[in-house]
Order: structure tokens, then sequence, then C-alpha cells
């Protein structure tokens, strides 16, 4: 895979943080990588350039007066950098400062959560940490909220999916995905609304193949999920999970216990561009490809 020659900078977050070396919750090290994960051509009317999307990551510690580390963050973020603008380098920088503005907001969210965690934690280390039986006696034990990427795009879109994973000291962590789709032409976040003629139409017609496709899994006794019994509302409620674009279509991802006890995990299902094609507009056609 092609490497883009990157100097490794710290975006005015500070140098590097060794365990607990700074003030609790603010002390963070920001690395960037330099391998590409995705890229590239553009085409907005007459302006064209090629896009690389690399990574950075952002990890530090909260930690106890003591020194003792509380809780971990690591959170790995997309970088889009311009590697060749042919016609209107303006355009592309707008599209590059659009997308990186994104996830540089989402970024401070993040480390705003980390910081409740790191309180939360700080709470259990001051009530039960002096306890023999205690999980703090063990030096390997905090917790932690970290995240990881998938990228996937066509000649217009590109869809970002974050792996979660986050611990806060109970039976088992939380593990879930979130998506966030782009228009390459403008580096703008977009939703599946905007890509409806008719939002309400789409709208049910997806409900409908996301309710058939849950009852041919229910019917399937050899290995049928435990769905709860509200299951049809929740299905209903697609709009706002998270929404994986990809080759194969859009997959429509439910979270361990949207729809089922933890142990049946996350439920997705995919809905194919074929099935989605009537229902968009201009946009959505251009974005999906579909056209012709």
């Amino acid at each position: 895979m092609k490497k883009l020659r990157v100097l490794p900078i710290l975006l005015a977050l500070g140098l590097l943080a060794t365990a607990c070396g700074g003030i609790p919750g603010e002390a963070d090290h920001v690395a960037l990588e330099e391998e590409i994960l995705i890229q590239g051509a553009v085409h907005a009317g007459e302006a064209t350039w090629n896009y690389a999307i690399t990574t950075y990551s952002v990890s530090g510690d909260y930690c106890a007066d003591d020194g003792r580390v509380l809780s971990h963050h690591s959170y790995q973020m997309p970088r889009m950098q311009v590697t060749d603008a042919k016609k209107d380098s303006g355009a592309a920088r707008q599209a590059a400062d659009a997308f990186n503005s994104y996830f540089a907001e989402l970024q401070e969210s993040e480390k705003a959560w980390f910081r409740e965690i790191g309180a939360i934690a700080a709470e259990d280390y001051a009530a039960a940490g002096h306890l023999a039986d205690s999980r703090w006696q063990d030096g390997a034990f905090f917790y932690r909220d970290e995240t990881t990427l998938e990228l996937w795009a066509n000649a217009q879109l590109l869809c970002v999916t974050t792996n979660r994973y986050s611990y806060t000291g109970g039976a088992h962590p939380a593990v879930w995905r979130t998506c966030d789709t782009f228009d390459l032409r403008t580096g703008k976040a977009i939703s599946v609304a905007e890509l409806a003629e008719d939002t309400t139409l789409l709208h049910d017609a997806v409900e409908r193949e996301l309710l058939a496709q849950a009852q041919a899994r229910l019917a399937d006794t050899s290995d049928a999920p435990a769905y709860y019994e509200d299951y049809e509302k929740t299905l209903g409620d697609w709009m706002d999970r998270a929404l994986a674009f990809d080759g194969a279509g859009m997959t429509v991802i439910f979270g361990v216990y949207d729809l089922a006890p933890y142990a049946a995990g996350e439920q997705s299902f995919l809905i194919p561009y074929e099935y989605l094609a009537p229902y968009l507009n201009a946009l959505g056609k251009t974005l999906l490809e579909r056209d012709s």
C-alpha cells in the first residue's frame, strides 16, 4: 500500500504524556499514522483532486492523586489530505477542512465522555480502592474507552464506521458501532434523509424490509434470535441507528440490547441498493451511484 510522507505532529494537545505524568484527564499523546487507509479521486464539476485518508490516535490516562491509573482512552481518528488538486484547489481544501473539522469536534466530544468515565472511576477508587478484595488491588485493572475505524468509499461517498469499546467496571464491556457518511465533493456529513425523494416513503419501505428479514430469522428454528416483544417498534426507529454503506448496500446496525439480550450481540440487516433505488432523490442516486 502506498505510504504518505507525514511528519508526526502533536495537534496542539501537548507533548507525549507518560502514564499519569500530567494533570488527570488533560494530558494526551497524539500521533499520526503514515499509512493510507483509503484514497481516491474527486470530481466536483470542473474541479478535480485526489485525496487520501490517514489516521491519528489520541490516547491518555486519567489518574488518581496517588498516581494510580484509573482509566485509559485511545481514539483512532481519520484525517483527510488533498494529494493532488488539478483544478480549483480551494474547493479541495474546503472539502478536507470540512471533513477534518467534523472529526475534530467529535474528538472533543469523545474526550469529554472520557473525563466523565474518569470521574466515575475516581469515585469507585476512592470508595473501594483500599479494600483487600477490591478489583483496584489488581494493578492491571482500569476503566477503558477506545475506538477504531473502518472506511469504505465509492467515487462520490465516504462512509466512516467507528468501532467503540467502553468498560466502566460492569459485568462486561459495552461494544457498539457508529457510522458517519460524507459527500466527498464537499467533505460534509450527510444523513440518509438527505438522499430520499420522500423521507416517509423511504422510511416505510426500509421498515418493511427490516421486518421481513427479522421475521425470517425468527422462523429459522435452528438459530432464532430472542428478540424482545417490542422489536417491531425498534425496527421502525431504524433511521436513528448506525447506517453503514458499502459496495453491497446500506447496512442498518442495531446495537447490543436494542433488539435482543446481550448474548445475541449486534443485529444488522443489509438493504441492497436495488431495493433503495426507487426511493432516492438526485443526490442519493449520484452519491450511491444509482443514476444509470
